[in-house]
């Protein structure tokens, strides 16, 4: 069982016991009153005593500070000196012996003035009984004990103080410092300010020498008829550095984001922003307007992306929409932990969208007036010699079967030089696109000259009627036909077959499928050329992107995309 309270403290009323003789100093000047006080002490008496004699002033200090005594009686008048000038200089060596004070008259005054100097009892000669001195000296042995063990308690602590991590003084309302720890000494004691507890409790900072100190000040008891105030500093300079620090890099990570086209955030587990920095102008997307929203909500192209996320899986995505009349693109990267959120990034990529989109368009154009050239100039110089080679072979072929033989293969070789330039003209010029229903007619063309002229098989199905815009129309024809020339060139395919086909309300999927040698998909991500130029054509298109391969297995390109190019994002 633990022991209790009362168990651990120390006794401090404890008593020697009776068989203990107790040591008694007598110092007295009048050998006559040491017999009387000796008297008192041998006659009916609840203790034993064994008295010492100090005749004066002088040999009463010399046993007080010898020792060897338990408690000490004391005459008022030592000679030119008095007892309670005895009393004090015995308390000023730290003298630790309980002292009764002997007057031969009763003086209120005196009385007050030896418990100010320290003595344990205050007694008057005359009519003094046994019963009466025993007494006395039994409250002031407890006496003495209590301020024993008060004087080791006030040094435990005094210890203490100075060895706790903070400064620690003790003052008056006046803000005298009547005690300071080593800490309080070396960095506060020097403060040239006002250190006088606050009339509130509460904590204050107090900024001196390089160094801050939270600074917290508590009542004391009154001590001689002053109110005294605790108080106790703790340093806390390195962690308001790191405050500063942290305030100067969330300033600059403020100007930051306010001066680049980028947002970031955070998403808890029910997916709503509950944090957000920075805005995206063009896209008209601020933070303060995404706080509180949920994402999925705003911009419901997110959902298929933030719900990977918020699996523990990293994910991109694009968002578009329409602010102040003009088309914007943005870019998201997430990342979540399951069940505890998602913490996005978005860049507004309008800009380059634009420029990317011109540059495209210019490419198209330049292809356009290739194709046009092989088609109004190569080809047609290639079907005029066709004709002549064939003229020329019938004029011959009368004559001279010989040379008529060769003008033949000259004509045959000048149509199939023609039908290449023309399938070249269509490939890079396709006319269908810029007319209702192009696209399906161009990919038809697509598929059918690619048979003709590799001599593989290619199939295309498509449902009816399809329409979209030029911008989408082109993207998706340039993703099937570098489909078809990879399936070609780098998986050697004997059929390829390209599918469009409707998967909801605006939204559709092109394939492109074949029967080639195929690659490790997983091992080898879209990073070469051709596959990079793919997804990046659908991602122009708001689309996206998905190369499906196993060695032995064939390839299959995919690109799902929607029609409805003008959608709002929010």
């Amino acid at each position: 069982m633990n022991p209790t309270l009362t168990q651990t403290l120390p006794k401090l009323a404890e008593v020697p016991a009776a068989s203990v003789p107790l040591r008694v100093l007598v110092v007295d000047d009048d050998e006559n009153d040491f017999f009387v006080v000796s008297r008192l002490l041998t006659r009916n008496t609840f203790a034993e005593y064994q008295l010492e004699w100090a005749p004066s002033y002088i040999a009463g200090l010399e046993a007080l500070e010898r020792g060897g005594h338990d408690v000490a009686i004391v005459d008022y008048r030592l000679g030119m000196e008095t007892g309670l000038e005895l009393v004090r200089m015995a308390q000023a060596k730290n003298v630790d012996l309980p002292v009764i004070l002997l007057t031969g008259h009763d003086s209120l005054e005196i009385d007050r003035e030896s418990t100010r100097a320290g003595a344990a009892d205050y007694l008057c000669k005359n009519g003094l009984t046994t019963g009466q001195l025993e007494r006395s000296i039994r409250y002031a042995l407890r006496h003495g004990n209590t301020l024993s063990e008060l004087r080791k308690s006030q040094s435990q602590l005094e210890l203490f103080l100075h060895n706790v991590p903070c400064a620690v003084a003790i003052c008056d309302t006046d803000g005298q410092v009547l005690f300071q720890n080593r800490l309080f000494e070396e960095h506060i004691r020097d403060f040239d300010g006002d250190i006088r507890p606050r009339e509130s409790a509460t904590p204050w900072i107090l900024r001196h020498q390089e160094r801050c100190w939270l600074v917290t000040t508590f009542p004391m008891p009154v001590s001689l008829d002053r109110q005294l105030q605790g108080l106790a500093a703790v340093d806390i300079t390195e962690r308001v550095r790191s405050e500063e620090e942290r305030l100067r890099q969330a300033q600059l990570l403020d100007n930051i984001m306010k001066n680049l086209p980028v947002i970031v955030g955070r998403l808890d587990a029910s997916g709503r922003v509950v944090d957000a920095r920075g805005r995206l102008e063009h896209c008209g997307i601020a933070a303060e307007s995404l706080i509180g929203a949920v994402f999925t909500e705003a911009f419901p192209q997110s959902r298929d992306a933030l719900e990977r996320a918020a699996r523990n899986e990293e994910v991109s995505f694009n968002l578009r929409g329409h602010a102040n009349d003009r088309e914007w693109h943005a870019d998201f990267y997430a990342v979540g932990t399951r069940g505890a959120g998602v913490t996005f990034f978005g860049r507004d990529i309008t800009e380059r969208r634009w420029l990317e989109q011109r540059l495209l368009t210019v490419i198209d154009a330049e292809q356009q007036r290739i194709g046009a050239d092989l088609h109004d100039g190569l080809g047609q110089k290639l079907t005029g010699l066709a004709c002549l080679a064939t003229a020329l072979r019938d004029r011959l072929v009368r004559g001279d079967s010989e040379n008529a033989e060769q003008a033949n293969l000259i004509a045959a070789l000048s149509n199939d030089a023609t039908l290449e330039s023309r399938a070249l003209a269509r490939g890079l010029c396709p006319v269908q696109l810029e007319q209702a229903g192009g696209l399906v007619s161009a990919l038809q063309e697509l598929v059918d000259s690619t048979e003709l002229l590799q001599s593989v098989r290619c199939r295309f199905r498509s449902p009816a009627p399809f329409d979209c815009d030029h911008l989408v129309g082109v993207q998706l024809y340039r993703i099937s036909q570098e489909a078809i020339n990879n399936a070609l060139r780098h998986g050697e395919a004997k059929s390829i077959e390209v599918a469009l086909a409707a998967t909801g309300r605006d939204e559709y999927r092109l394939t492109i499928a074949d029967d080639g040698e195929g690659f490790d998909a997983d091992a080898r991500p879209i990073s070469r050329g051709g596959l990079r130029l793919m997804e990046y054509r659908a991602n122009m298109i708001g689309g996206t992107f998905n190369v499906d391969s196993q060695p032995g297995l064939g390839t299959r390109v995919t690109c799902e995309f929607s029609t409805a190019a003008n959608r709002p994002a929010s």
